[in-house]
């Protein structure tokens, strides 16, 4: 899987982050030019901003520090590929979190048609969520 083109963007580390989140990504998936189901991709993306800002925000770092990234990436093979970060290292229950034994939220992703995993960020502490939409017809 090589990444054609991506997008970045940094949100708040509070519930603002999940509206914020749901706007920027129907307009990152259109400059991308995804052929994809925007609605799934945008469900994905605000469920996931949403596991970060309730989970990944630990309580020793100040509330203007608080920040969850969202990149999103068009790959060569039309796909798109979802990455949140969040400040907070751990996942130690991802597996039942993707099952759906801890949460519904990682499990709404899978559900969306999400590849789901972990993966350490690219630059600074916390973790990575990223799921993975495949191109496909849309729903009108």
């Amino acid at each position: 899987m090589s990444i054609v083109r991506s997008l970045t963007t940094e949100l708040p580390g509070d519930q603002t982050a999940v509206f914020g989140a749901r706007i920027w990504i129907r307009i990152a998936v259109t400059a991308l030019g995804w052929n994809g189901n925007v609605m799934r991709a945008t469900e994905t993306v605000a469920r996931l901003v949403d596991n970060g800002v309730r989970h990944g925000m630990p309580a020793e770092v100040p509330r203007n520090e608080r920040l969850v990234s969202l990149e999103v990436a068009l790959t060569d093979a039309g796909g798109l590929v979802i990455d949140v970060s969040d400040l907070e290292p751990a996942f130690p229950d991802f597996e039942a979190a993707r099952r759906g034994e801890k949460g519904r939220g990682l499990w709404q992703v899978s559900h969306l048609g999400a590849q789901v995993t972990q993966l350490l960020p690219r630059s600074g502490t916390g973790k990575t969520v990223r799921a993975v939409l495949a191109p496909g017809p849309v729903d009108l």
